[in-house]
Formats: structure tokens, sequence, C-alpha cells
């Protein structure tokens, strides 16, 4: 994903407004690596939703599990489509948007499972 380092709050936009990206990177099946895509930014991410995460030195376009608590305050859990681990934990306020995209059902109900095994997980104190 390209993008700078501030997120869509700070470049102005409001909640329902949108920008234009370029997805580079082929880890996520909606979409190919040069691929124009608009993100908005949104008040509510749902499970399965692509979300746009903004890290140290890069922006990533994953998938949205879930959210969990932390001591540093609630954060996004996420995943690419062709990756069997999760990305590091990200402070909700790190996120960008969403991907304006169709989500299928089966990808909702995926990031649901995956999401439940990361809380079960944690419950039992198992880090990953």
């Amino acid at each position: 994903m390209q993008g700078g380092r501030s997120s869509l709050a700070s470049l102005g936009l409001g909640y329902g407004e949108s920008v234009e990206f370029s997805v580079r990177g082929e880890c996520m099946r909606a979409f190919g690596d040069g691929q124009s895509v608009q993100v908005r930014r949104q008040r509510l991410y749902l499970p399965g939703d692509v979300i746009v995460v903004r890290r140290r030195n890069h922006w990533n376009a994953h998938r949205f599990l879930g959210y969990a608590p932390s001591v540093r305050g609630p954060v996004a859990l996420t995943q690419s489509d062709d990756s069997a681990e999760r990305d590091p934990a990200a402070l909700a306020r790190a996120i960008v948007g969403r991907i304006i995209c169709d989500v299928r059902a089966l990808d909702r109900l995926a990031a649901l499972g995956k999401y439940a095994r990361a809380m079960t997980l944690k419950v039992a104190g198992v880090a990953r």
C-alpha cells in the first residue's frame, strides 16, 4: 500500500470521506499489485473488512479480524489472506480506513474464526 505516514484523520478527511491509494503486493485475494482502491474512514469496522493500518514505515491493507484489549488501549488484529500468521497488533487509532470492496460471507466467517482463535489463545495465556 502506497501512502504517507499520516492517517486519513490527519489529512483532514472526516468519517465517510475517502481517498484513492495504489495497492502494492499480492497478499490479498481481492486486489492485484498496482490496483487502485478507495479507502474510506469509518467509525466501525467488521470482521472480514479489508482495512488499511498505518505501521512505522508503511501501510498494510489486510483483513480485519477484530479488536483486542491491551495495556496501551484497544488494538486491531489483522492478517493477510495468504498468511497463516496474524500481523503484529496495531493500535486502533492506527487504522486509516476500510477499502471499499465487496466482502464475501466466507471471508467474514473465516475472520471471525481467526479472531476467536486469537482471543482463546490470549485467554489461555499463549502469546503469538
